[in-house]
């Protein structure tokens, strides 16, 4: 067997290997803004607790205790036969933690860690607005919360991901580089400096019942993300990515089918106000919702 024919059937399972942890980035970026962005239903909490949800959680948990712990505690979760009463803290929690009333322990957006000053629509917020605006989007609620609020910053990433998964699908290795190191420039820059402080300031609730633990969970995804991301589109520059795609083209692989079917579902959910921190398109005669 050649050295060419040695390598081909490697850079083959690699091509599916990336497109299952791309499709499982998406689901998590996605569900990750659902929560943050709105008080929980009952759908966004079986979302969480379901199949899909674990799988992805799974597929980002292999050398990261932060998130193996995470998985196990979903998996407490899941067990639990109150769900209504599981709900109910959790929207509580949610309202204690990100509304008020009163002063919440932990902002949910980007400016007052790195400025160092609590005052929303800071500089950096204007600094993602401009990434949103490179590619055309702009809050919904534009001026009513800020455009670095953590869920916003999460919807981004998930329509990002989509991009990178059909640059993939489509065989188009050099497209796929440039959007995995896009992407990797953006969550450095809008992500990676402050969800870590974020999540120890909400840790040091007296009680917690879900939003702690998701948010802990978060901050470990973003770090692994950058990792995955410097390492996914190193092998998308290689030799063997152009014909990696091309053989992998039109494949369709079982784990992220079942994600995207489950992401369908979870796109439908649209817990009390979380088009407060959704993007569309802009310009006023664009359709206002993106899929």
């Amino acid at each position: 067997m050649s050295a060419e024919e040695r390598v081909a059937p490697a850079a083959r399972e690699r091509a599916v290997a990336l497109e299952e942890l791309l499709a499982a980035r998406r689901y998590a970026y996605a569900l990750f803004h659902k929560l943050l962005g709105a008080a929980p239903d009952a759908g966004v909490l079986d979302a969480l607790l379901g199949e899909a949800a674990a799988s992805a959680v799974a597929a980002y948990a292999e050398d990261d205790e932060t998130m193996r712990g995470f998985g196990r505690f979903l998996g407490e979760l899941a067990s639990r036969k109150d769900r209504a009463a599981l709900l109910e803290a959790a929207r509580d929690e949610y309202t204690r933690l990100f509304v008020g009333p009163g002063a919440v322990p932990a902002p949910a957006c980007k400016s007052p860690y790195l400025a160092k000053d609590p005052a929303l629509f800071q500089e950096g917020t204007l600094e993602v607005r401009a990434a949103y605006r490179a590619r055309g989007l702009e809050p919904k609620r534009l001026q009513r919360v800020p455009d670095d609020h953590v869920a916003l910053l999460c919807a981004f990433m998930a329509l990002r991901a989509k991009a990178a998964l059909s640059d993939l699908r489509g065989g188009y290795a050099a497209a796929l580089a440039a959007e995995l190191r896009d992407e990797l420039t953006f969550l450095r820059a809008h992500l990676a400096g402050w969800v870590g402080e974020f999540a120890r300031a909400l840790r040091a609730s007296k009680k917690a019942v879900l939003y702690p633990q998701l948010v802990e969970a978060f901050a470990a995804f973003v770090s692994i993300d950058a990792v995955f991301l410097t390492e996914a589109a190193y092998w998308a520059e290689g030799a063997d990515a152009l014909a990696a795609l091309a053989a992998h083209e039109g494949e369709r692989v079982a784990f992220a089918a079942r994600i995207e079917d489950a992401l369908a579902e979870l796109e439908a959910v649209r817990p009390f106000g979380i088009e407060d921190y959704e993007l569309a398109l802009r310009g006023k005669d664009a359709p206002q919702d993106l899929k």
